[in-house]
């Protein structure tokens, strides 16, 4: 007879998976309003070192304004697309959670935690994030820590082991 699935196991799935969609979404983010995002960074960089008004800095553009608009913009595309990969790394793991296997808590245990401090350097993003992407990063920070602490739980190790067992 098959040992029953423990609720904090699905639990951990939920969870895993909520984390991820939140990495996923949070990544998306930088790459929808990662132009406006970027001109801002660019202007106020420049501002700061030039000492003109943020606003002359936009509205006179030139070639030093367009090379830091690009370079910031790639940096923006990067971190986005680096969050929605370990987003969709933590669904695969946190999807396979279902077994409740040791070696798969072991590698989501791994992604949960990468996740985790990929979302932490987006929440705490200087340059680059709007109050969405920051709320996102937190949540996806929190929620990845919550996942490594559901996946070693005694109740489902006990479900492991009779899974093993069987």
């Amino acid at each position: 007879m098959a040992p029953s699935r423990p609720g904090l196991l699905l639990g951990l799935v939920g969870v895993a998976v909520v984390s991820a969609l939140a990495s996923i979404v949070d990544g998306v983010l930088f790459f929808v309003g990662g132009r406006d995002m970027a001109l801002d960074v660019a202007a106020n960089t420049i501002a700061a070192i030039t000492g003109e008004p943020v606003d002359a800095v936009k509205a006179g553009g030139g070639a030093l304004f367009e090379a830091a608009l690009d370079e910031v913009q790639g940096t923006l595309a990067v971190r986005g697309g680096v969050a929605i990969f370990f987003g969709v790394v933590l669904l695969f793991w946190g999807l396979l959670a279902l077994r409740g296997a040791v070696w798969v808590r072991v590698l989501l245990t791994l992604a949960a935690l990468t996740n985790a401090g990929v979302a932490l350097r987006l929440a705490t993003d200087v340059e680059g994030g709007t109050t969405a992407i920051r709320g996102l990063g937190w949540f996806a920070v929190v929620t990845g820590l919550v996942v490594v602490v559901l996946a070693w739980l005694p109740a489902i190790n006990r479900y492991a082991k009779a899974r093993k067992g069987r």
